[in-house]
């Protein structure tokens, strides 16, 4: 009976080894290509984000912001790097999460990867409520000058004060229609449309 005994503990070791050991020759090269293909996204990050500083530069789009409403909302955001290595920045950071997707769905970890493609699937949302903004920034900024300079040649105060009154309403329009499209209570604010 001892020996009996033993023999099936042995062998209960044996199978269990057997089994740790086949589950982890099963996942090693998931696990290798997992983080083979996450380190190619990040070399691949890093191109995308020197490529797009470099067109960004060529076409002078810091000199084509100068003075107007977007310089001046990066500065009231205190964002201190250039706009070309903040937009390099948002490129690398989405080239990463979308080689992070990937490499999450070799690992087999559907759950997480759910999360992180609903994440990928807003940032389009938040990119547009991005250019809303910054076009209702331009707009307003436009839309002020104009108005200044149609009262300001009957009456100087009351051109700046229909002039702020109009901007500050263009202002408050596109950070409705922003938040409007980052699906935000949406309905709350499609009665304020509709106000």
């Amino acid at each position: 009976m001892p020996t009996s005994t033993g023999t099936n503990y042995s062998t209960a070791l044996v199978n269990a080894w057997r089994e740790v050991t086949t589950s982890i020759s099963a996942f090693l090269p998931n696990l290798i290509a997992a983080v083979a293909v996450f380190l190619i996204g990040w070399i691949v990050a890093g191109w995308i984000r020197s490529l797009t500083i470099r067109i960004l530069e060529t076409v002078r789009l810091s000199n084509l912001l100068k003075g107007t409403g977007v310089q001046k909302f990066l500065k009231q955001a205190e964002i201190t790097t250039k706009v070309e290595e903040a937009l390099g920045s948002v490129m690398k950071w989405l080239i990463v999460l979308v080689f992070f997707i990937a490499s999450v769905n070799i690992l087999g970890l559907t759950t997480v990867s759910l999360v992180l493609e609903s994440i990928l699937g807003y940032i389009p949302n938040v990119i547009s409520a991005a250019l809303i903004l910054t076009v209702g920034v331009l707009i307003s900024g436009f839309v002020e000058s104009m108005v200044k300079g149609a009262v300001g040649s009957v009456d100087v105060k009351t051109g700046r004060l229909f002039g702020k009154a109009a901007s500050y309403t263009i202002v408050v329009f596109a950070i409705l229609a922003a938040i409007s499209e980052l699906k935000i209570a949406q309905a709350f604010i499609n009665t304020l449309f509709t106000g």
